[in-house]
């Protein structure tokens, strides 16, 4: 239950950061990808997050003030970034909503200042982190005004 606590407070963060920290663009225009990995060395517990960003400059505004204001104080938590312009298939897929492993909740783009995102968490039933995804969606939906939902993964 503290993994489940401790995973909300982090998606949390990174949540608020990915669609509130960046009104740099408001429109596509050269699509890149940010993949942000965190590994909690206390357990086998993973968060990938990936989005959909306009440019390289959005995806590196975006990674660069997760990695900065955000995560560098949180412990023990390894936090790595990347902006790309192709996703491997495995996460590309995520975007068209189809089943993973991976239990993942998925932030479709609502207003200039939000970005389409999907949030996996490795290490955890997947049964069980869609039964919290209930209060996930609750904890998200207070400032964004895009659809919010899970989609259950097929492993535990």
């Amino acid at each position: 239950m503290k993994i489940v606590i401790y995973l909300l407070v982090v998606f949390g963060l990174i949540y608020y950061v990915m669609t509130h920290h960046s009104p740099f663009q408001t429109e596509v225009t050269d699509p890149y990808f940010v993949e942000i990995r965190l590994d909690i060395k206390e357990s086998d517990v993973q968060l990938v997050g990936v989005g959909k960003m306009f440019s390289l400059e959005d995806c590196q505004a975006r990674a660069a003030v997760v990695w900065l204001n955000t995560l560098k104080d949180m412990g023990q938590v390894k936090v790595s970034s990347e902006c790309k312009k192709t996703l491997p298939k495995r996460y590309l897929k995520l975007f068209d909503n189809q089943k993973s492993s991976a239990t993942y909740v998925a932030f479709d783009k609502g207003d200039g200042g939000e970005r389409d995102g999907r949030f996996l968490f490795y290490g955890i039933p997947s049964s069980y982190v869609y039964k919290a995804c209930e209060t996930l969606i609750k904890e998200a939906k207070g400032s964004y005004s895009g659809d919010i939902y899970c989609i259950q993964g097929t492993v535990g």
